[in-house]
């Protein structure tokens, strides 16, 4: 049987011409640069043409590392990159969220001129066969440190998985309104360190602001702001936890323009405030595990 063709959207002949050969691993353990890129899910983000620069973390260490074609960068959960947008280029982005794989194609034109995100594409996340497990040895693999040709064989048999996947998406659950409330949300994960206003985000998806406020009041059960709030309290959380930054530098690191404000919404959030929670977190993080054989 005759597979079927891929989407006109996939850059099939990019992918073909150039086979991924060598795959850049982010690393977690330097405080994140401002306005770097860190989720809580995994990201693949491969260059199709020019060359793709960025800030990451290597072997503890900030490193610039310039990405061509048949090269790739990987981001395990709460890592980092920060590009620099500086060359010109052609990326295509894999975000692999809870419910949906999000393929973005990104064209930057240099310094000059703004990124433009050329589109935005979304399909239903497999709770089963191998993309999940695909993904998750490469998480496996970066938390062990290697070996470094690993990341390409692994990277390249995901991608594979990933055209299968689009040619084939899996029958969709939900409402085309539930899908689309869901790359909304993944967009919000993947921005929320930027100025966005409700506005912003209806331009982006080509909505009006009233039809994304159903959205979330309808599907989602809560507010766009409430939402995006729960977003940044939650990097903000996880900088406390995990870094020693000034609140200064985890505000804006979270869209907030200054740290009372953020102080005041994680407070009304949590109920404490962040030194409380950074403290309270360090402590159960420094608290030794229970011996299971121990009977006291």
């Amino acid at each position: 049987m005759q597979s079927a063709p891929s989407p006109a959207w996939w850059p099939e002949h990019q992918l073909n011409k150039h086979e991924l050969n060598q795959v850049f691993v982010c690393g977690r353990r330097l405080d994140p640069p401002l306005y770097s890129h860190v989720v809580n899910f995994p990201r693949l983000e491969i260059p199709l043409a020019g060359c793709y620069e960025n800030w990451i973390e290597l072997d503890g260490k900030m490193v610039t590392v310039q990405l061509r074609p048949g090269t790739a960068l990987f981001a395990a959960p709460n890592c980092w990159n920060l590009p620099t947008w500086r060359l010109k280029v052609d990326l295509m982005s894999l975000v692999f969220g809870k419910k949906h794989l999000g393929i973005s194609l990104v064209k930057s034109r240099g310094p000059d001129l703004q990124k433009l995100v050329a589109g935005k594409f979304s399909t239903n996340w497999p709770l089963t066969g191998p993309l999940p497990h695909m993904l998750e040895a490469l998480v496996e693999l970066q938390a062990a440190g290697g070996p470094t040709d690993a990341f390409a064989a692994q990277s390249r048999a995901l991608v594979s998985c990933v055209r299968k996947l689009i040619r084939h998406p899996p029958t969709a659950t939900g409402s085309r309104a539930q899908s689309l409330l869901e790359l909304v949300c993944v967009y919000l994960q993947n921005h929320y360190q930027h100025e966005i206003t409700r506005e912003s985000v209806a331009s982006e998806f080509e909505v009006s602001p009233n039809h994304l406020s159903r959205l979330f009041h309808t599907h989602g059960h809560m507010t766009f702001s409430s939402y995006l709030t729960h977003v940044r309290i939650d990097r903000a959380k996880h900088l406390l936890r995990d870094y020693n930054l000034k609140l200064d530098d985890i505000a804006v690191r979270c869209g907030y323009g200054n740290a009372p404000y953020f102080c005041l919404v994680f407070k009304r959030t949590t109920k404490l405030t962040p030194a409380e929670y950074r403290s309270r977190a360090r402590l159960t993080q420094s608290a030794p595990e229970a011996d299971p054989d121990d009977k006291g």
